[in-house]
């Protein structure tokens, strides 16, 4: 366990910092809009400069950075690595019975990838033009428009993507192919489950952003229009540099794509987390058990299929909006479910209380009045009202504040014995509680009075100069203060971390979850290095789909549309890609010959590239050359990653998962790039 053990500590760690960072911008964003243009106090503006706050008084500039970098901060860097990369590594090869992670390396490139990323991210506050100012969706045309921290929270947003599908890949894994013998999957507990479902969900949801963000990078780095429409007037002045033709809800499309899915990789270790206190405190199993495995089951399936009710303002036509309220409306059945079952397994017990039981226990309501309240913004004619409003902001924390994060509480205090060795104070436990539970809705439950009230939740001096938000500025400091003083009733937990006594060695390492002793019926499993090719074949499929998903938005009702270069050389190279397989070294003899393949592969992608450049097909100059710029590229780095795993020393000690792994690589890329080629050969 230790490799998995330091993994996931790290994770823990790191993202508990993301947390405080995220929680400071946010006392920020609240001062001004407590007391807009009043200066913060002097200590902290002159931490900030001039360049955000001259004379201690925040810019709306400064602001709009702190709004998008908050949200970012805390969904991406904070609450989703710490359920999943965190609490996932360290707890799901226990219960399983394996040894340790099935892919030691992947997770440590995933943790990294995950540091790099939240640095880049973070960093962008110090570049000329400040962070990122479009909100953490970055919508367009504006974060196209926007100044050079956009482009560093899209290359941190790449890396945290991309340790995301590490992770996720090394989570099913290990999973579907580590397991001890005998435990089967009908005998994984619910937290494996739900960690599950989140990293499957992962894995599929996270390449739509990808897309984006590749695009959204083109657009910037290479001057081109996938995302700006025609017509554009910045300041009065017609943005004659851009080409114009793109469409900014292809952005929206694949964003929301993931970032619904990414709500219940929010919710669904949550769920898992106050599944195991609940059991641990009864001693009992949960009630319906398989129901809320079937539950999740559905959850994961249908979290992909409401993306747009987050559109509805996009002048949606009537049949998909139906379509969109249906499937919002079934997804939160399974969340029923879950919850109910949840509540069935606390039904005639006599509990004895602690910190984690309190906050698993308070997850329940929290969580549900998340829930509830957002079932009027899966409603067309109540969501055009409510959209912009602080309702939206309420609804949404009631999920990941006192909903989420309880859960996080709990497991921190629950499984700090069995993970560090060390039990954490129950008076200071109950001390962090209490406060935190009154104030998180102190904080949060006046948002949804301002939001029916009408008050724009995106406004720099909280709607100050509008009729409608007048009279609410009492609420606005009483929620300032609010934050203020649940950042104080953090200090219990703080220092429960700091004196948290050492327990004995057999509480530290209690036995696995799941008893897989002296069993009849022993199950052979896949090992991981069988599972994970496919896993990733699984995500070259998501990610070329979404970029041929903006091919194809863009390509509908434009009547010119021109060809791209030759794409022989393309076709070219993925014949040569799809022979490089059979050929792959078995021993060290026929190294040289993959290798050659490979790199003759890669020149010929090159040679493409080089052939559009010289004919004058950039992509400034129409979004068709645009698409395939940057659909090649992504090929191109993905042809090198491989050509790299080819050629890797020490080829005598490959393993055949390893080869065998390799070979289905190669085979998916060269039937991807020739679909690719046919689809720009064709269109």
């Amino acid at each position: 366990m230790t490799r998995a053990r330091t993994v996931g500590l790290l994770y823990v760690a790191t993202a508990l910092v993301f947390l405080l960072i995220g929680f400071l911008l946010m006392l920020l964003m609240r001062w001004q809009l407590a007391w807009p243009g009043a200066p913060l106090p002097a200590g902290i503006a002159g931490l900030l400069g001039d360049r955000s706050a001259p004379g201690g008084v925040l810019l709306p500039e400064f602001y709009q950075q702190l709004v998008a970098m908050h949200g970012t901060v805390m969904v991406f860097l904070a609450v989703v690595p710490l359920a999943t990369g965190g609490l996932g590594t360290l707890l799901v090869p226990r219960m399983i019975g394996a040894r340790d992670m099935g892919l030691p390396r992947t997770a440590l490139l995933s943790y990294t990838l995950y540091a790099v990323g939240g640095l880049l991210m973070l960093g962008s506050f110090l570049v000329e033009g400040g962070a990122a100012s479009s909100g953490w969706t970055s919508y367009p045309p504006l974060a196209v428009l926007a100044t050079k921290g956009q482009s560093w929270w899209l290359a941190g947003m790449l890396a945290v993507s991309s340790a995301s599908t590490l992770y996720a890949i090394g989570m099913v894994a290990i999973i579907i192919g580590s397991r001890a013998p005998g435990v089967t999957l009908a005998r994984l507990p619910f937290f494996v489950w739900a960690q599950l479902v989140s990293a499957v969900l992962l894995l599929l949801a996270f390449p739509a952003l990808q897309a984006a963000a590749l695009f959204q990078l083109t657009d910037r780095i290479a001057g081109s229009s996938l995302f700006l429409p025609s017509g554009l007037v910045l300041g009065g002045i017609p943005l004659q540099q851009y080409a114009g033709g793109g469409n900014p809800l292809l952005w929206q499309h694949l964003f929301w794509f993931l970032a619904h899915p990414e709500v219940y990789v929010l919710i669904l270790p949550a769920m898992g987390i106050v599944a195991e206190v609940i059991t641990a405190h009864t001693g009992r199993p949960l009630w319906g058990a398989r129901a809320m495995v079937g539950a999740v089951l559905v959850l994961g399936v249908l979290s992909m299929l409401v993306w747009a009710h987050h559109m509805f303002l996009t002048e949606m036509g009537t049949v998909m909006s139906d379509v969109f309220q249906v499937t919002t409306l079934l997804v939160s059945v399974p969340s029923v479910i879950v919850v109910g079952c949840l509540v069935l397994s606390l039904w005639g017990h006599r509990l004895k209380a602690s910190p984690a039981l309190l906050f698993a226990v308070a997850f329940l309501p929290m969580f549900g009045l998340g829930g509830l309240t957002g079932l009027p913004l899966g409603m067309a004619a109540s969501d055009v009202s409510l959209h912009d409003t602080y309702y939206v902001v309420g609804h949404f924390h009631y999920i990941v504040a006192p909903g989420t994060v309880f859960a996080l509480f709990a497991a921190i205090y629950h499984w700090a014995p069995t993970v560090l060795g060390r039990t954490l104070s129950t008076r200071l436990g109950y001390w962090h509680f209490w406060p935190t539970l009154v104030l998180m809705n102190s904080i949060f439950l006046p948002m949804f009075v301002l939001g029916l009230a009408g008050v724009n939740r995106r406004l720099y001096d909280a709607g100050a100069q509008y009729a409608l938000a007048q009279g609410f500025e009492g609420v606005q400091q009483h929620m300032t203060w609010s934050a203020l003083a649940l950042g104080v009733a953090q200090l219990p937990f703080v220092l429960a971390l700091i004196t948290a006594r050492r327990v004995e060695a057999d509480a530290a390492e209690p036995a696995p979850a799941i008893d897989h002793t002296g069993e009849a019926d022993v199950v052979p499993t896949p090992r991981a290095g069988q599972v994970a090719p496919w896993l990733i074949v699984a995500w070259l499929v998501m990610l070329f789909g979404s970029l041929l998903s903006g091919w194809v938005l863009l390509r509908t009702g434009q009547p010119a549309w021109p060809h791209t270069a030759n794409p022989w050389w393309l076709i070219a190279g993925a014949v040569l890609m799809g022979f490089s397989p059979w050929i792959m070294p078995e021993r060290p003899s026929t190294l040289s010959m993959a290798t050659v393949l490979a790199l003759a592969t890669t020149q010929m992608i090159v040679r493409a590239l080089s052939a559009a450049g010289n004919a004058g097909h950039v992509p400034a100059a129409h979004n068709a050359h645009a698409l395939w710029f940057t659909i090649t590229c992504t090929m191109l780095t993905i042809t090198v990653v491989a050509s790299a795993a080819i050629i890797r020393p020490r080829a005598s000690r490959w393993s055949p998962d390893y080869v065998a792994g390799l070979r289905l690589l190669l085979r998916t890329l060269s039937l991807l790039w020739l679909v690719i080629s046919l689809v720009f050969l064709l269109g």
